[in-house]
């Protein structure tokens, strides 16, 4: 399971898949949340704690599909004001 996956599952369902352990949450969501928060205390073991540092990364992923979206949107407008009638 991806990142992305296990962020959106969790957003829509609080809680992680059968998959998702520990390990997979140091190795692959701690160092991002310490990347958006450098003196943020990362706990998986208080479940308050997990709801907000999993809602921070929702965030982080929603805002960074949406810059995806508009580089796609921009290209495409380029090529478009490139095209000249004649």
């Amino acid at each position: 399971m991806t990142i992305e996956e296990t962020i959106k599952l969790y957003n829509k369902t609080n809680a992680f898949p059968g998959s998702v352990d520990i390990s997979f949450l140091r190795n692959n969501l701690e160092p991002i949340l310490k990347e958006l928060h450098p003196d943020m205390k990362v706990s998986w073991a208080c479940n308050s704690c997990v709801k907000s540092q999993m809602q921070i990364l929702f965030n982080w992923l929603t805002e960074k599909e949406d810059k995806e979206v508009k580089q796609v949107k921009k290209k495409k407008n380029a090529k478009r004001k490139r095209t000249t009638k004649k």
